[in-house]
This record gives C-alpha cells, sequence and structure tokens, in this order.
C-alpha cells in the first residue's frame, strides 16, 4: 500500500505563533525549536505538530538559556504535543534518558558531524574528534558576523582564546575584527568572528573559524557513515532501556 509522506517544516530561532499558523496552512508537518516550556505551550497552541526542546549544551546556535535535564521535562509537562529532546546527546545512554524524560525521541547534530556525510573541512572534523566535554563555550556575541545577537556555542580556538584574552570585547572592539583567515569555496573571504561552517574546500586558517560544536562532543571518536551512528545509538538506547527490539 503507498503511503504519502507530508512535507516537513523545521522552524529555529525565534517564537512567531503567525510562522507556524502559514505553515500549517500549507499543509506542513511543522517542528518548532523552543528553549522554554512557555515557548512550547506558545507553539503548541498554534499549531506546532511536534516540539523540539533545545538545551543549552546544545553546539551552534543556542536559543534558550536552560540545560536538556531541565528543559525536557518541564516542556513535557507543558504540551500535550510529542516533544524531541536536542542538546548534549551523542549516544544511547543520552537517547535512553531523553526518552525517560518523556520524550517521543531526539535531535542529534555534534556527533553527526563526524559522519562521512557531513559536508565539513578535515581541520574542523580532526578538532571534534580531539575535543573532550569542557572544550566548548557558550558565547552571545562572538561569532556574530552575518549573524548577529545569536547566541552559540562552538569549540575553544585561537580566535576564541585571544577575545578573552583582550577581555571579551564588545562587537567593534575585537583583536583583529574583519581580518580575512580564509575563503569560501566559491572564494568569498570569511573574516574572523564571522558566523561560518567551514566547508571541505575552504582555504586558509580553519581552526580559526565558528567550530560549532554541543557539549555532547566527547562522544564523537570516530568517523562512521550516518546510518552507522544512528543504529550504534538506537541499539544502545533500546539496551538501556532495557527493551525489546520492536519497542523503540
Amino acid at each position: 500500500m503507498h503511503r504519502s509522506r507530508r512535507a516537513r517544516c523545521f522552524i529555529f530561532w525565534g517564537m512567531e505563533p503567525k510562522a507556524i499558523e502559514r505553515a500549517k496552512t500549507e499543509g506542513l508537518v511543522v517542528l518548532m525549536s523552543v528553549g522554554s516550556a512557555e515557548e512550547a505551550k506558545i507553539a503548541a497552541d498554534a499549531g506546532a505538530d511536534v516540539i523540539v526542546a533545545q538545551g543549552w549544551e546544545a553546539g551552534g546556535h543556542v536559543w534558550g538559556q536552560v540545560s536538556t535535564l531541565a528543559l525536557v521535562p518541564a516542556v513535557v509537562d507543558a504540551v500535550d504535543k510529542p516533544v524531541v529532546a536536542a542538546g548534549g546527546i551523542a549516544d544511547g545512554r543520552a537517547m535512553a534518558a531523553a526518552m525517560m524524560l518523556g520524550t517521543s525521541g531526539v535531535w542529534i547534530g555534534t556527533r553527526l558531524l563526524a559522519s562521512r556525510e557531513a559536508t565539513i573541512h578535515q581541520t574542523y572534523r580532526t578538532r571534534l574528534l580531539e575535543a573532550s566535554e569542557s572544550d566548548t563555550e557558550w558565547a552571545h556575541d562572538l561569532y556574530d558576523i552575518d549573524w548577529p545577537d545569536a547566541p552559540h556555542r562552538a569549540l575553544r580556538n585561537s580566535t576564541l582564546q585571544a577575545w578573552k584574552k583582550a577581555g571579551s570585547l564588545a562587537p567593534g572592539k575585537r583583536p583583529n575584527e574583519n581580518q580575512v583567515i580564509g575563503h569560501r569555496p566559491t572564494g568569498e573571504p570569511v573574516v574572523r568572528y564571522q558566523s561560518y561552517t567551514p566547508l571541505p574546500e575552504t582555504s586558509g586558517d580553519v581552526e580559526a573559524m565558528s567550530l560549532w560544536a554541543g557539549q555532547g562532543v566527547a562522544q564523537a571518536r570516530k568517523v562512521s557513515s550516518a546510518k552507522d551512528i544512528v543504529n550504534e545509538i538506537y541499539q544502545d538506547a533500546k539496551k538501556h532501556l532495557n527493551i525489546g527490539s520492536t519497542a523503540l
């Protein structure tokens, strides 16, 4: 029997109920990322089908400031919708913990950067594979060029170290601001403090660029296919939840 699939829309960064309502009128399945239980209620009332509770541990741009462990149960209790946990989840143990907190699934980012399919520069991937759970840092306005006023979490590197040594100065006063440190595959320049994910063909001082990573990065220790990573996490979660092969 043929089963049709409805198109999905993931909305991130901000809370605008009208955007959810517009997506729903177009027949889309809407996943909405939130950073608090109050935002989860607003999203659910606006018609979101799935609530993604993103904790502060997440890599890249981070909307809220509540840890995953505290955020997830609050969101689960606040809405009568499927909840997906995100932030610091990188192995089966973390997935099992999220499921025990009432989620319907998990959203994994950093661990999948270690997949063969991830289109990131080898220097970036190597740094991820070598990083510990304490090698990331949350900042409000470090990599803000092209995406201002957007808190984020990334690996500590030479740019961050120089910025902190100078006193974590505000944009416009930071050391070597707007210095060209590399080029995109298209030849466009990449400047220091730019919000930019280094692609495989990026040239220049890649180590000094925005190397997004969550606190679950310590669980990324080898490069595998995305399929194998997902299966490994799934099987490990089942083991820790002590459930049968068809229950999860």
